[in-house]
């Protein structure tokens, strides 16, 4: 008896570039946390030409999500400066912050054409059109940046990245080694190449994420990667199983409230070994930490149909339908179950 795989592969958190060089009147980032705001406003009260002073109570503004107020700082420092590049990325930050994308566009663009040897405003924009998937003017960017300083690994990384998209994996695993040779602490990017290479079940694979484990040695999404890899290549090597089953183990302890490792736990039981005793407990530990998890009562439910308990089976598919009506497989199950 088959069952379904429901693991997702954790998305690669896209990191930022560098921040903007500032300029000479704005030696250190304010710290919202330690300012207050009556200082801010008699800064501006004795300078109120002073760009920086407004910038700074957006700041403060925005730490304490007060978004509106701080748009307003930030659009009347634009104003008093608006030939600032720095204010204008930061600007574009801002917006970016609050989804508010076109207008944040503008700002990077602003921004580069003002300065167009600012690395953060080129990576910024090269970025914003990969999302927009417009790759040629994505990549025109990233190569400006580049030429402007050929050691960002932010920007190899984005390479990767558009690679990955369009299809070519060896240019995106060449890119993202590009990026951890110039950063050898650049975690992406060995979580990219880390899933180019087990996708294509190379062990290469463990190699990658267990360096991006040693970045970060309490990364969920490192462990879970791993340990996924472990699962999918495990034909014939038990101790390729007792290594997924530590690092699920892990994963609990670092995020108790993770169902995700339980479940795929449960799915090994099911799948890989056949002790569906196991299985059935393991899955039902997820739906605890998840309780719409439709997929762990579906398989659930195979495992406890694998012992003969067949009521019990059902009742488990019954849960999976109620949470997702068109949920196919348990639907299928639910008739086998009852003979149709």
């Amino acid at each position: 008896m088959r069952s379904v795989v429901y693991v997702v592969l954790a998305l690669v958190i896209v990191a930022c570039g560098e921040h903007p060089q500032p300029s000479s009147q704005d030696s250190t980032k304010t710290d919202s946390t330690r300012v207050t705001l009556d200082e801010l406003n008699n800064a501006i009260i004795n300078e109120p030409q002073n760009a920086l002073h407004f910038r700074d109570r957006g700041r403060y503004h925005f730490a304490k999500g007060n978004n509106d107020l701080a748009i307003s700082d930030f659009n009347r420092a634009v104003t008093l400066d608006s030939l600032n590049p720095a204010l204008r990325f930061e600007r574009g930050e801002l917006f970016y912050n609050l989804l508010r994308f076109d207008q944040a566009i503008a700002d990077y663009k602003r921004c580069a054409e003002i300065d167009n040897n600012s690395t953060d405003c080129l990576l910024k924009l090269g970025e914003m059109n990969i999302h927009l998937r417009n790759y040629p003017t994505a990549v025109e960017h990233i190569n400006n940046a580049l030429r402007v300083n050929e050691q960002l690994p932010f920007a190899y990384y984005m390479k990767g990245r558009i690679y990955k998209e369009t299809g070519d994996t060896v240019l995106a695993a060449s890119s993202y080694q590009t990026a951890i040779e110039v950063d050898p602490d650049y975690y992406d990017a060995y979580i990219e190449i880390g899933l180019l290479y087990s996708a294509a079940k190379s062990d290469l694979a463990i190699e990658y994420f267990s360096t991006a484990l040693e970045v970060r040695p309490n990364s969920v999404e490192a462990m879970y990667n791993l340990a996924y890899h472990y699962m999918i290549t495990a034909k014939g090597k038990r101790d390729r199983l007792d290594k997924a089953f530590s690092l699920y183990d892990r994963i609990a302890d670092v995020d108790p409230e993770n169902a995700t490792a339980p479940y795929n736990k449960g799915f090994i039981y099911l799948e890989y070994l056949q002790e569906y005793d196991s299985a059935a407990y393991w899955f039902g530990e997820a739906t605890k930490l998840r309780p719409g998890y439709f997929q762990a009562f579906y398989n659930r439910g195979l495992a406890l149909e694998s012992l003969d308990r067949n009521e019990e089976a059902l009742a488990e598919y019954n849960r999976a339908l109620s949470l997702q009506p068109d949920f196919t497989p348990a639907a299928i199950a639910k008739g086998r179950v009852l003979g149709e």
